[in-house]
């Protein structure tokens, strides 16, 4: 009989984390339940259990008036009638405000960063005064890489509490093929992400101009859009000025975000998909951009940066990848690519083999179940000595 892993996040499915989704519909041997604040695009991710808890509700607020943090009754019927054996946070952020419905269960608690929860967050003091509490608290710390580990451990996970678990790609549920550009196409060059300066933006749009100027025909594909969070907008703005100053209006095409499937369709029309990640002047970092590895797993060549864990989802590739920050570098790959278009599909073809025998989502989810099944046992072999 499987038992219930209960999955905690703040958005379910948001539209930049359907990588979430993927992993857990794969989890064997648990069954996942998600618990999150708001509910979003289920018609588009309709498989696995989900509710949501409204926290802002009039209801809610006035028993946490009367009541702190205590759960609310309405959660605690759910529960029970659950009886989750294993409690997942997603996000430092969210396991910082979980730590009554962790006393409420009392069942091993793993904790998943992906990205500016540990690089901005942890920089912060207060932040780190709470993570402490939850480092403490937690049975297993999840970091995507080996860089993210270490930044754990440096705001002050203990070393044994920190596991490293990548996320997975449904390779064999993707669409794949060779991108052949041939004599006299327009090279089409992907871009998709949120507008925040950890992307690189700017860097696909000084490349693009950078090899137009060499005589490359392209065109330059750019989905995405800011979101709520500070900086945002700015990054919008700065990018359309910049397209007006580069003088490439012509070339440059936006999409607002779009559906997996729409995205899918046109990564296929494109040759190459370009992820020009930096470290933010906020530290801001990527953990290991999902969309990078799903465009991979499709046999697109990325032209992406050494940056974050990047290089640990390239493992034996990595000398493809380019430094930060620098556009000629990624318009001199642009420029090999339309004048060497053979390099498209083998490139494609290495980095889709990579996705498939290093992050195949069955394979990752797996590992994920394996790590739940241990602390299980731990757990159930602490209880079974505490009788002794």
């Amino acid at each position: 009989m499987k038992t219930v892993a209960l999955q905690r996040c703040d958005q379910f499915v948001g539209r930049t984390m359907n990588w979430l989704y993927d992993h857990l519909r794969f989890v064997p041997r648990h069954t996942p339940i998600i618990f999150c604040d708001r509910l979003e695009n289920r018609e588009e991710f309709p498989e696995l259990e989900a509710w949501a808890c409204d926290r802002d509700g009039l209801s809610r607020r006035i028993w946490r008036k009367l009541n702190g943090e205590s759960l609310f009754p309405g959660d605690s019927r759910r529960l029970r009638q659950y009886s989750p054996s294993v409690l997942h946070s997603h996000f430092g952020y969210v396991a910082v405000e979980d730590h009554p419905l962790q006393q409420a269960l009392e069942v091993p608690w793993v904790i998943g960063f992906y990205g500016a929860d540990v690089y901005v967050l942890g920089r912060q003091e207060e932040w780190r005064g709470f993570y402490a509490d939850v480092f403490k608290k937690s049975s297993r710390i999840l970091a995507l890489g080996p860089v993210m580990r270490e930044h754990l451990i440096e705001i002050g996970c203990p070393q044994e509490k920190v596991a490293i678990h990548p996320l997975g790609v449904d390779s064999s549920g993707l669409p794949s093929l060779p991108r052949i550009l041939k004599n006299g196409d327009t090279l089409r060059v992907l871009f998709a992400g949120t507008f925040r300066e950890k992307k690189g933006l700017r860097y696909a749009l000084e490349s693009a101009a950078l090899a137009l100027r060499e005589g490359v025909r392209l065109e330059l594909l750019v989905v995405g859009e800011a979101s709520h969070k500070p900086g945002d907008r700015e990054t919008k703005t700065e990018a359309l000025q910049l397209i007006q100053e580069l003088n490439i209006q012509k070339i440059v095409t936006f999409f607002p975000f779009l559906t997996f499937r729409e995205l899918l369709d046109l990564a296929l029309s494109s040759h190459v998909f370009v992820a020009p990640s930096v470290k933010a002047a906020d530290g801001d970092a990527e953990g290991t951009p999902f969309v990078l590895q799903q465009m991979m797993a499709t046999g697109m060549p990325v032209v992406a940066t050494i940056h974050s864990d990047i290089p640990y989802v390239f493992g034996d590739l990595k000398d493809l990848l380019v430094p930060e920050r620098d556009a000629k570098a990624i318009a001199e790959r642009l420029v090999d690519y339309a004048s060497s278009p053979d390099q498209l599909v083998a490139h494609g073809m290495s980095l889709r083999e990579r996705i498939m025998h290093a992050f195949d989502v069955r394979s990752c989810a797996a590992r994920l179940s394996d790590l739940y099944d241990n602390l299980l046992m731990k757990d159930a072999h602490d209880c079974s000595s505490d009788l002794l």
